[in-house]
């Protein structure tokens, strides 16, 4: 087979092999990370449930120490043996005092007896829950009966910062309600915490209520306006994943001091995106380790291709030398030869005569001399080579027509040759071809190409008188 055809099936099947090896690695990459989604999301949304349960433990503790305050009791019991000034002064220094002291954003109490909301920052009304606004809150927290509520909402005090508030009941010894108390506390961890979790990992995160209502979104557009849909929301205490379909997926965790639920979910663009880039890397890598792998083979193939021709090649006369010869013999044994095959054998005369007169300096040019009349004249149909000291054979598709014309050209550029040691060359040729001799092969070729060119070297000593020496 062809080197180069196996050399590039060699590199195909390499390419082949390496990019089967990144398509698996991609699809084993994607199986892992399908696998790993679950417990990556529980852990994202621990992370948030943690946070949440951070920020609101100290405004929780802070609203029920108020509640459970002798003072604030006391204050409440009594709220008839008061006139209306000294006990909203009261009121007033000691909200203040709660709000500097713990760095609240504001704290009140509500009296349920008069009906008298009271603030940190001096505010005293009358609240008016059936009027509906903004104290409606106090009507639906009464109505639910619970010991303590908390509410989130947005930009309560400027600056687009949510504001959670802890809304706690203040009973007597004997359960009556007395009144309503809480602080407001900035939620700016969970806030920054959402916005960028939901930035770096490509999802949304909402607390929701029971009924589906939004109550938080980094959208504050959505907060208590847009619902939750198509989510099962569970009570139990643990996390919960369930997929949307289309790589799509939530988690969800019942927070007990908000009555709310976390509610973490993702398109699976974050995914689908990382994924994608984890390919184009690969690709990238791919192709990079092609082009090197492309380089070295050619590096590799340009480096044996040197080696090989220097290997085949005669260092003298940069004719192919006797490996080459005898390969190319070897192949053509057993196989049927042109009809124009032609075999040649050349000897260069008085070549040991001039190596012991002029040196071996001008024995070389005579043989470069020689090579080189023989490539001019012949080397057009095939290969020369040289095969021995003095010694060239030559393979050729010669048409029998031009044999004697290419012939007669080579003893008349041999003749006309004359070098810098050695003003004359003489060379005797001996052939024979397929086209005299159809039924023999290339070994029965060279020995008549041989046996001829000793005859014409006999006949050359002979008419021209000269010594010939023993090699």
């Amino acid at each position: 087979m062809n080197r180069g055809i196996i050399t590039k099936l060699a590199f195909a099947i390499v390419i082949l092999c390496f990019l089967l090896s990144t398509f698996v690695s991609l699809w084993s990459l994607r199986i892992m990370a399908r696998q790993n989604l679950q417990e990556l999301s529980k852990t994202l949304a621990a992370r948030i449930y943690d946070t949440i349960g951070g920020e609101l433990s100290e405004p929780v503790t802070v609203a029920r120490t108020m509640a459970n305050n002798s003072f604030i009791i006391e204050m409440l019991e009594h709220e008839q043996g008061y006139n209306d000034a000294e006990y909203a002064s009261l009121m007033t220094r000691y909200l203040s005092g709660i709000r500097e002291g713990l760095d609240c954003q504001a704290a009140f109490l509500v009296s349920a007896a008069s009906g008298r909301y009271y603030a940190a920052s001096g505010a005293s009304k009358i609240i008016d829950p059936e009027s509906g606004g903004r104290d409606r809150w106090y009507a639906d927290f009464m109505a639910r009966g619970n010991a303590y509520e908390l509410d989130i909402d947005p930009d309560e005090f400027g600056q687009d910062a949510w504001t959670v508030f802890v809304d706690t009941r203040i009973e007597d010894d004997t359960g009556k309600l007395l009144g309503v108390c809480g602080v407001g506390i900035r939620f700016t961890g969970t806030q920054e915490l959402f916005s960028g979790l939901e930035r770096d990992h490509g999802v949304k995160i909402n607390l929701v209520a029971p009924d589906g209502l939004v109550m938080v979104d980094t959208d504050q557009t959505r907060m208590e306006t847009a619902r939750m849909e198509g989510i099962a929301l569970s009570e139990a205490d643990d996390y919960h994943f369930q997929t949307l379909g289309r790589g799509s997926y939530a988690v969800t965790r019942y927070i007990d001091k908000l009555g709310w639920y976390l509610v973490v979910t993702s398109d699976g663009r974050g995914q689908t995106g990382q994924f994608i880039n984890v390919i184009l890397l690969n690709v990238v890598l791919c192709a990079l380790v092609l082009v090197i792998l492309l380089i070295a083979i050619r590096i590799i193939i340009a480096r044996t291709r040197a080696l090989t021709h220097a290997s085949f090649r005669d260092q003298t006369t940069q004719l192919l030398n006797r490996r080459a010869f005898e390969e190319e013999k070897a192949a053509l044994m057993g196989a049927a030869l042109d009809a124009d095959f032609t075999y040649i054998t050349a000897d260069v005369n008085g070549l040991k005569t001039v190596n012991d007169t002029l040196g071996h300096a001008a024995g070389d040019e005579l043989i470069k001399g020689a090579a080189e009349c023989l490539k001019r004249c012949l080397g057009q149909y095939g290969k020369i080579y040289r095969i021995g000291g003095d010694e060239f054979a030559a393979m050729l598709k010669l048409p029998q027509d031009d044999l004697r014309p290419a012939m007669d050209r080579l003893q008349q550029t041999v003749a006309g040759w004359s070098g810098e040691q050695v003003r004359e060359l003489s060379v005797s040729c001996g052939w024979a071809t397929s086209r005299e001799f159809p039924s023999e092969n290339i070994a029965e070729l060279s020995r008549v190409s041989d046996e001829r060119m000793y005859a014409a070297k006999e006949e050359y000593y002979r008419t021209t008188g000269k010594r010939r020496r023993s090699t």
